[in-house]
């Protein structure tokens, strides 16, 4: 009886696990994207992540090497090259991408606290016009 019930748990256990390897993860990396949707949800949590990471200041409140050392984090939190890369592997027309965009990115712009941010947006938000 209590090796039956050990049995029957580790076959529990066992599928359990299995389960979970096998379980899809969420692509959060450019070159993760298995289709154009998920490459530009991607991006949106990409853009998420560099309006949290960024610190809000008005561009008159900001000298040169502090607007210089935004920008570049900007740049390589956005991993636009990477993103260019997986759009061409996955043949994503730029009109596809920018019909998935206005849909995904909608909210975004409520993140935006400053010229900084509205800035680095605003590509976004002109493809939706």
């Amino acid at each position: 009886m209590l090796s039956t019930k050990i049995k029957i748990f580790s076959l529990t256990v066992f599928i359990a696990l299995l389960t979970l390897s096998c379980a899809e993860t969420e692509p959060s990396k450019p070159g993760q994207a298995r289709n154009c949707e998920e490459l530009v949800q991607i991006g949106r949590n990409i853009a998420e992540s560099v309006l949290d990471e960024i610190e809000e200041k008005e561009l008159n409140e900001i000298n040169e090497k502090e607007l210089n050392k935004t920008i570049k984090k900007i740049e390589d939190l956005a991993q636009t090259e990477n993103f260019l890369t997986r759009s061409s592997e996955l043949n994503c027309s730029e009109e596809e991408l920018k019909r998935v965009a206005c849909l995904s990115y909608q909210g975004l712009s409520q993140k935006a606290r400053g010229d900084i941010t509205r800035e680095y947006l605003r590509p976004y938000f002109e493809a939706c016009a």
